[in-house]
Formats: structure tokens, C-alpha cells, sequence
């Protein structure tokens, strides 16, 4: 018999992504990166356990009411977002990244080239 902890959580994981706010705020998400939704779900499931999964619209929701509105680069991609609220990168591996933009570091497609290639080992369109 399979342990628990042993097993593949995939599908468990993916049925509590499926809920409609769960989609909505997948979607968001995937429209700060720029990546097709799909994507960013799988993202969320292997970098994720199931408690945060489930409180991802929670998250989300506070990240949206906490985080000052007017944060320029930072609030367009999402910093705080993926790396307090939703942590699928660390803090220390974005702020290196953002120190490498040279041409033009308030141009958040710049630093969304950068993020997503730290998060996909590439440079996703």
C-alpha cells in the first residue's frame, strides 16, 4: 500500500485549482507573466502544497487590498505577489534578477522576460 506522503498529489491538487475563483485567480496571475493560464496552474501545483492551494484566493485577495497600488514595476509583475503571498520564487533570486536589468529597469516586460526564465528555466512568450 501507497503512504500518503508517497503518492502523487497532482490530481488532487489540480481538482482544487478547477473551483471558479481558483480559475479567475489563475488567471490573473497568468496575465501578470503573460503565460497562458495552463501554465501557471502547473506552476502552482509543483511548487505548492494543497494548504496553500486552497488558500490561494485568499492570498490573492490580500495581496490585492495590502499591497500599495502605486509600486510602479514591482506591482505590475507581481513581486510581492510570488514571493510573499503566493511564493513560487524566492526574494533573493528576484531582487538578483532585477539588479541585472540594465536597459531600462522600469519597463516591467523587461523584468517579466527575467521572471519568467527564472520560474520556467526559459524564456516564455
Amino acid at each position: 500500500m501507497t503512504e500518503v506522503y508517497e503518492r502523487d498529489l497532482y490530481e488532487m491538487k489540480y481538482a482544487i485549482l478547477k473551483s471558479p475563483y481558483h480559475k479567475k485567480v489563475i488567471t490573473a496571475c497568468a496575465d501578470l507573466l503573460e503565460i497562458p493560464p495552463m501554465k501557471m496552474r502547473r506552476l502552482l501545483i509543483e511548487n505548492l502544497d494543497m494548504m496553500m492551494l486552497e488558500s490561494l484566493g485568499a492570498r490573492f485577495d490580500s495581496w490585492m487590498n495590502q499591497v500599495d497600488r502605486n509600486e510602479g514595476v514591482r506591482r505590475e509583475i507581481g513581486y510581492d505577489l510570488f514571493t510573499r503571498f503566493i511564493p513560487v520564487i524566492s526574494q533573493a533570486d528576484l531582487d538578483k534578477s532585477l539588479r541585472e536589468v540594465t536597459d531600462n529597469p522600469d519597463d516591467p516586460e523587461n523584468v517579466r522576460v527575467i521572471l519568467r526564465r527564472l520560474l520556467f528555466g526559459e524564456i516564455s512568450s
